[in-house]
């Protein structure tokens, strides 16, 4: 996994991590053996509701006055480094 999410981990901390990611697969496995027979599905315990508020346009920043902050700008728009490589 440590590979795929393209982090640099050393042989100690993969040991690290892999038992950490077996116990937290034994709490997970633990959870879904609870019997939730008759409990009604909720995607949110607590009763908190969004707050709208009408769209209205503000002041901003012009395109040239973000760019003028930026490390490095290239036809109009912020470079950044690449972070995946020519394959992927």
């Amino acid at each position: 996994m440590a590979r795929l999410a393209r982090l640099a981990l050393t042989e100690d901390e993969l040991d690290s991590f892999a038992g950490q990611l077996d116990a937290i697969l034994s709490h997970v496995s633990q959870i879904q053996a609870v019997d939730v027979a008759g409990v009604d599905p909720t995607g949110n315990p607590l009763k908190d509701v969004n707050v709208f508020r009408p769209d209205q346009v503000e002041p901003c920043l012009t395109q040239e006055e973000a760019l003028a902050q930026a490390p490095k700008a290239v036809d109009g728009r912020f470079a950044v480094p690449r972070i995946l490589g020519e394959a992927e």
